[in-house]
């Protein structure tokens, strides 16, 4: 990431690499609850309800924990961009 100062204000330039990586968490957490959900899924067909509870309760604190992250980023972006 480059950043400069322009008019007492400092002014960042994010480069086609650091949206990649973004992006690239991003999908890691995505495809993390993609894979509990189908295991939760799977369980159900395969009458193994009971280990849904503590599979639950991981994506719950999994998905929380990822969105108060990028909720994180997303401030300190806007406040960048005010």
């Amino acid at each position: 990431m480059n950043s400069m100062v322009q008019s007492g204000k400092q002014v960042n330039s994010y480069t086609a690499r650091d949206m990649m990586d973004a992006h690239e968490v991003a999908q890691s957490r995505m495809l993390w609850v993609a894979a509990l959900i189908s295991t939760v899924k799977q369980n159900q067909k395969d009458d193994k309800e009971w280990l849904n509870k503590e599979l639950l309760e991981i994506t719950q604190y999994l998905t929380e924990t990822f969105a108060d992250e990028h909720d994180e980023f997303r401030q300190k972006y806007e406040s960048e961009w005010k």
